[in-house]
C-alpha cells in the first residue's frame, strides 16, 4: 500500500510545485496583480459588494488600463513600478 501512496504523493507535489513556478514566472512576465471574477467568492460569503470593483466590471477594466499606461509611462522614464 504505501509502495502506491509514495509515488502518488510524489506527483502531486511535483504538479503543485510546477503550477506555483508558472504563476510566478507568470506574474513576473505580465506584471499585473492576481484577481479574481468580480465578487465571485465574495458572494458566497455574503458579500454583496465586489470590494475590488464595487460590481462594475468596466471598473476593473479601467483600472488596469490605468495601471498598465503608469506602468508603460515609468518604463519610457527608465523606471521600475
Amino acid at each position: 500500500m504505501l509502495s502506491q501512496l509514495l509515488p502518488m504523493l510524489a506527483i502531486t507535489f511535483t504538479v503543485f510545485v510546477l503550477f506555483f513556478i508558472f504563476m510566478g514566472i507568470g506574474y513576473m512576465v505580465k506584471k499585473t496583480p492576481l484577481r479574481g471574477s468580480c465578487g465571485g467568492v465574495a458572494k458566497l460569503m455574503g458579500n454583496e459588494k465586489c470590494s475590488y470593483c464595487g460590481d462594475d466590471p468596466n471598473k476593473c477594466d479601467s483600472i488596469i488600463a490605468e495601471q498598465q499606461e503608469n506602468a508603460l509611462k515609468a518604463a519610457q522614464l527608465g523606471k521600475s513600478v
